[in-house]
């Protein structure tokens, strides 16, 4: 029964911050190209934030320089094959995806990764926890810590077409990591130190070349530097607004 909580627990809290923040994307879409643009930078300052002054601290905290290093440099190597890495699979090469989905999806992959050691933290902290005072508040921090990680997925998928149901199912998916590690918490007590650490730097190296390499270039072809450099510095400063408050 503990283990069933913490699960159910862990992928609540997870999809309650990520589902406000792809409704809020979602309500305020525009066919726009210049809003589409500071959309798209917005996200990606968002991104930046929560990799510069969360993920990457947060990894260096766990396991120290070397495994910042290793998880930082396979998530970039991930971005940056990543397309290789879908034609080897059958059905992919049949329908393929458009750019933005494919931004997506890696977007997904990297919010997911992050996500189970976040589970095991939430779940560890459950199971030791006789009373619900003792984990209440890092459930709420961590629904707060995802609301920038559901902007950020809607922002792109919304922009390759993606139709709103599929969506919001890939941000029921990204969570399904967070409710295992609630699982693994619960059950184990927490992962080896090292192993967050990897996991943290992986999502943050593959978050921060993917905003660099694809959603900046890509909103600045839509409507120019002005649109995407101003969305761009508003999502950061509110990816550290919100950082500070979780």
């Amino acid at each position: 029964m503990l283990l069933f909580k913490a699960t159910l627990l862990g992928f609540v809290v997870g999809i309650s911050g990520t589902l406000i923040g792809g409704l809020l994307i979602l309500y305020r879409f525009s066919n726009s190209l210049s809003k589409q643009s500071w959309m798209l930078g917005f996200s990606g300052g968002i991104m930046v934030a929560v990799v510069l002054f969360d993920l990457w601290p947060e990894a260096f905290h766990f396991g120290g320089i070397v495994p910042l290093i290793i998880g930082s440099g396979i998530g970039m190597l991930l971005v940056k094959y990543f397309d290789k890495i879908l034609r080897t699979i059958s059905w992919y090469r049949e329908h393929g995806f458009s750019k933005l989905i494919k931004v997506g999806i890696m977007l997904g992959v990297g919010i997911g990764v992050h996500n189970f050691p976040e589970g095991v933290a939430l779940g560890t902290t459950y199971a030791a926890s006789s009373n619900i005072n003792g984990w209440l508040s890092l459930a709420l921090l961590m629904g707060l810590h995802n609301i920038p990680e559901g902007m950020v997925m809607a922002s792109a998928f919304k922009l390759g077409r993606v139709r709103t149901k599929k969506i919001i199912l890939a941000l029921f998916c990204v969570e399904i990591p967070m409710a295992l590690g609630g699982t693994v918490g619960a059950f184990l007590g927490q992962l080896s130190p090292a192993m967050v650490s990897l996991a943290l730097s992986f999502a943050g190296g593959a978050m921060f070349l993917l905003v660099g390499q694809e959603l900046l270039p890509m909103a600045k072809r839509l409507a120019g530097i002005l649109a995407v450099g101003s969305g761009f510095a508003v999502g950061i400063l509110v990816g550290i607004i919100l950082i500070q408050f979780t």
